[in-house]
């Protein structure tokens, strides 16, 4: 049963006590004894004052969770006549308590895992105010299975609960104990920790927050690096190296995961296909797609010789299983490696570019092409190029073309020739890294928004 309390027969008085002595003096005509009794409830306020701020500071100070616990409880142990401080995370979901803290006569207590709630701390969570329960009263609740003793630990002769508030909602209880005598704390004990739990709930709450989020946060980054390993892995780990060819990649996702892949497919017939693909997101849910378009390309790829075929395909299946709603525009490219002859297969896609051994553009007529994953019956843009010997073709996603500057202006193709134009006798590895210095540097201060894709074939 909830008692008010008593103040305790050698309890430190505190400044409501101080504040009605002061009254009754003042009242009895002692004027100075009136004056003595309020210059220290004074002293005592400001003295529970200086106790809020430093718990405060501590909790701006350090946002370790564990850290945060033991200040708190800590600075409760020195204010108050309890030999046990008990600090008890509160889930209204499951009714069941965390105690981040507990001590008893200067002894730390680890009790691990979520306990069912009992009766007292109970009482608080249901009506969000104090409540104590002295000796008689704690043994009848304990008898009935409602309250449980720590093995090894003693039982109280008085026992204090507040409620940690968030807002009107209960989110954990700080408990003090008195092992040595009933009635051990006054009504200004119970006021001072309601005003002290008070205090420090939101900030409590805040800590907590941010705690579980850095714990969520860090999971999710693990699991961010395995997706992000594991479509690395996806992708060719090495260039194709034939006999008068040089052939590179690069790819850089705005995110650790991303939507862009680049592939290189050995055909029948000294022929190699060559596919650059941007899927319509970034981030988890784009490359979990780009995963299943990368795998349906090279399943097609080994049915069927007709490049326009093997798209129509993936778009068959992408259409069957693309539940989110995404697309990916795509070019594929079949190189006839005796030749130089390619044939370009777009799909919604940047065409390629073409220079010569002069550093002049080959123009290439442009169709209507559509994205995969959008429509059944689409169209296909599908044109024959020839690499010019000394020359060079650029296939790219357009994380290249459309990089921003900080005015908004894109990058645009006409960079693109330049920065070809001057670098083509570069090897292709370096001239694919050459590309993406040019737009980090084009887009800085501005962190790159899109991924980034680019193969480069040269013939000697």
């Amino acid at each position: 049963m909830a008692r008010q309390a008593q103040q305790g027969e050698k309890g430190t008085l505190h400044p409501q006590d101080f504040h009605t002595q002061a009254l009754e003096a003042e009242a009895q005509g002692k004027w100075q004894t009136a004056a003595q009794l309020y210059a220290r409830a004074f002293e005592q306020r400001t003295a529970e004052l200086e106790l809020i701020n430093s718990v405060q500071a501590g909790l701006s100070a350090n946002l370790d969770m564990q850290a945060i616990y033991d200040l708190v409880g800590d600075k409760l142990r020195d204010t108050f006549n309890a030999q046990v401080v008990m600090i008890s995370q509160y889930d209204p979901h499951t009714e069941k308590i965390f105690h981040h803290y507990a001590i008893e006569r200067g002894q730390h207590l680890h009790i691990p895992g979520w306990h069912a709630i009992d009766s007292s701390r109970g009482e608080i969570a249901r009506t969000g105010k104090p409540f104590m329960i002295n000796l008689a009263e704690i043994i009848r609740v304990v008898e009935a299975g409602k309250m449980s003793v720590v093995p090894g630990t003693e039982l109280p002769k008085t026992w204090l609960g507040v409620p940690m508030l968030v807002g009107k909602q209960v989110r954990g209880i700080v408990s003090l104990q008195n092992l040595d005598k009933e009635n051990a704390f006054s009504k200004s004990d119970i006021e001072l920790l309601n005003t002290l739990t008070n205090s420090m709930s939101q900030s409590l709450e805040n800590a907590r927050l941010f705690s579980e989020t850095q714990r969520l946060l860090n999971l999710l980054e693990d699991e961010m690096e395995i997706a992000r390993q594991t479509q690395q892995s996806i992708l060719p780990s090495e260039f194709p190296r034939h006999k008068g060819y040089d052939i590179a990649a690069s790819i850089i996702p705005a995110r650790a995961v991303g939507g862009d892949f680049f592939d290189f497919i050995p055909l029948k017939k000294q022929r190699l296909a060559l596919v650059v693909g941007d899927v319509s997101d970034k981030g988890l849910p784009a490359a979990l797609f780009m995963a299943l378009t990368f795998s349906l390309l090279r399943a097609e790829a080994a049915r069927t010789a007709d490049a326009r075929q093997v798209l129509i395909n993936v778009n068959r299946d992408l259409l069957k299983m693309n539940t989110l709603g995404m697309f990916v525009s795509l070019l594929y490219c079949v190189l006839d490696l005796r030749t130089g002859e390619m044939e370009c297969t777009r799909a919604g896609h940047p065409q390629p570019i073409v220079l010569d051994s002069l550093g002049r553009q080959r123009p290439i007529n442009l169709q209507e092409g559509q994205a995969l994953g959008v429509l059944e019956n689409f169209a296909l843009d599908q044109q024959e190029i020839i690499i010019p010997q000394g020359g060079l073709v650029l296939l790219y996603s357009d994380g290249l073309s459309e990089a921003c500057d900080t005015r908004g202006k894109e990058f645009g193709t006409e960079r693109i020739l330049q920065e070809l134009l001057s670098h083509r006798h570069k090897n292709a590895k370096n001239l694919c890294a050459q590309l993406w210095n040019a737009v980090e540097q084009y887009s800085a201060p501005i962190p790159h928004q899109d991924d980034f894709t680019t193969i480069v074939i040269k013939r000697h």
